[in-house]
């Protein structure tokens, strides 16, 4: 069911997990797709509707490059017990409820009646999908087109999850189609000078059939301010070089106070 030979465009379908966190790099490299070959490709995001306002503050980073050049279209989220209506990305899940969009997530009799339908509906010639989703590699192959897994961050991190036993055991899913061998390739949001060494571990150890490390997608950041304009900045460079250690546990992590001086004390 790929597109026909009437349309010039390659329909490229990308389908991001339910987290501002995945959306992001998601609609930054449709955008990036988009710009790079505006003639060749049709980019469309696809997500659950209180997700669209996202997608759409998204693509404004981008100015002109943005608008108009990706599409969005939706499928709906099922509802879920406990989860207010509405509540469809785990940035504006309450702390004790993130937990239930990860599991809805999951959940392939909940997510992939919808999203095949779109999918269907949309008529692909690439699915471009998140790692949470793993039936869409094989609904790629019932379309007879490709399915590349997207992941939002960094070589490293990916390879170094799937040596986490505990992870392993939790997220391990039975389905034949949730394996690296299942898609046609990865795309990393990642690039070479900066993790070449996990960068060749992809093909090396086959944790995919083809790597592409396309990183950064982000729009480029704004010119830095100057000297005394940024007390964040202006502390670091007061620093000796390599003094400095950066802690990060991402946009979804909840530290509380306890903790946070718990790991102030040991670093």
């Amino acid at each position: 069911m790929a597109s026909d030979g009437s349309s010039k465009k390659l329909r490229v379908v990308l389908i991001p997990f339910f987290a501002t966190s995945h959306i992001g790099p998601f609609t930054d490299f449709a955008v990036r797709l988009a710009a790079a070959w505006p003639d060749a490709v049709e980019a469309t995001l696809a997500v659950t509707p209180a997700n669209v306002p996202v997608v759409r503050s998204l693509l404004e980073r981008h100015g002109p490059a943005g608008a108009g050049s990706v599409a969005i279209a939706t499928y709906p989220f099922p509802a879920v017990d406990g989860l207010p209506a509405g509540v469809e990305n785990l940035s504006k899940a309450a702390p004790g409820d993130a937990w239930r969009i990860n599991a809805v997530a999951d959940d392939e009799a909940l997510m992939r009646p919808a999203q095949e339908s779109l999918v269907r509906e949309l008529r692909p010639d690439v699915i471009v999908t998140d790692a949470h989703f793993f039936w869409n590699a094989g609904l790629a192959d019932e379309l007879g087109v490709p399915c590349v897994q997207f992941y939002a961050i960094g070589a490293f991190s990916t390879i170094a999850m799937a040596h986490l036993v505990g992870a392993v055991k939790e997220g391990a899913k039975e389905n034949a189609n949730s394996g690296p061998s299942a898609y046609f390739g990865v795309v990393v949001n990642t690039f070479l000078d900066l993790e070449a060494e996990y960068c060749e571990m992809y093909t090396r150890d086959k944790h995919a059939k083809r790597a592409y490390f396309v990183g950064p997608v982000s729009p480029a950041p704004p010119p830095l301010p100057a000297s005394g304009e940024s007390p964040c900045l202006d502390w670091l460079s007061s620093k000796p070089s390599r003094s400095v250690v950066y802690l990060c546990f991402g946009s979804l992590t909840h530290v509380s106070d306890t903790q946070l001086d718990e790991l102030a004390l040991g670093l």
